[in-house]
């Protein structure tokens, strides 16, 4: 079976996980630092998904897109950290998070960011 391995994917990125909403706002998870990942960092039109949110359901600009392994699966409104220790680096909000996951074929979760 085909499979997405760490080796495949170039960059590092950290993730922050939204862990759900509290009476003082959002929670957070811990930082998951130094994720394999692959970044474009290109405009694209996606559907938001943050709950919540001005935009839901509507077309917005994401700034990124990511693709992880299956184990760093990451739900929308999450923050990613991009380009760490180059001119580059910036936190963005996770737009948009989809799960491939099929039989015979590199399964991933994509992500498009802010």
């Amino acid at each position: 079976m085909a499979r997405l391995r760490a080796r495949h994917l170039p960059h590092r990125v950290s993730i922050t996980p939204l862990a759900g909403e509290g009476p003082e706002g959002d929670v957070w998870g811990e930082k998951r630092p130094n994720r394999p990942a692959y970044v474009e960092q290109k405009t694209r039109l996606v559907v938001d998904q943050r709950a919540g949110s001005e935009t839901f359901g509507q077309e917005v600009e994401a700034a990124a897109m990511i693709i992880l392994l299956l184990e760093d699966d990451t739900l929308p409104r999450s923050l990613v950290e991009l380009g760490a220790g180059t001119p580059r680096e910036r936190e963005s909000e996770v737009i948009r998070s989809d799960r491939y996951e099929y039989p015979g074929t590199p399964s991933h979760i994509e992500l498009f960011t802010t």
